[in-house]
């Protein structure tokens, strides 16, 4: 499942030339992932609640073609995988025309809030909360 999350780059996102500044691309990363999870019902808070954190572990971004102050963009997100890592793939697309923008990917590991334990798998009480079992 992937959903699609609209954005209008903003002008404090842009450089001299217009163009989105690298580092504001992992921001819209984050604000697409947010609304995947709430979508399924297991926000980030959600998941505070129930004692767990995924913090990002690895970071992948592909830049194809700028983002321009003004211009639509949509972030498709899709959870990729979720047994020991939580791997999300995105894909930045023109709204307008579709043109690939830049494509990423995000691996978050589960961590138990008050020890700071590890865990190497995901939890099964969040998968349910997914939807995945």
């Amino acid at each position: 499942m992937s959903i699609d999350y609209e954005k209008v780059i903003p002008f404090y996102d842009v450089d001299p030339m217009r163009i989105t500044w690298h580092g504001n691309y992992v921001k819209y990363l984050e604000e697409a992932r947010c609304a995947y999870l709430e979508s399924r019902h297991m926000s980030y808070y959600d998941m505070n609640i129930l004692g767990y954190a995924f913090p990002i572990v690895e970071l992948k971004i592909k830049y194809i073609h700028p983002c321009h102050f003004g211009q639509k963009i949509i972030v498709r997100t899709e959870l990729e995988d979720c047994e020991n890592f939580m791997t999300f793939k995105y894909e930045i697309l023109d709204a307008k025309t579709g043109q690939k923008l830049c494509r990423a990917q995000t691996k978050q590991m589960c961590v138990v809030m008050e020890t700071e334990e590890t865990l190497f798998e995901i939890p099964e009480i969040v998968l349910k909360q997914l939807g995945l079992r």
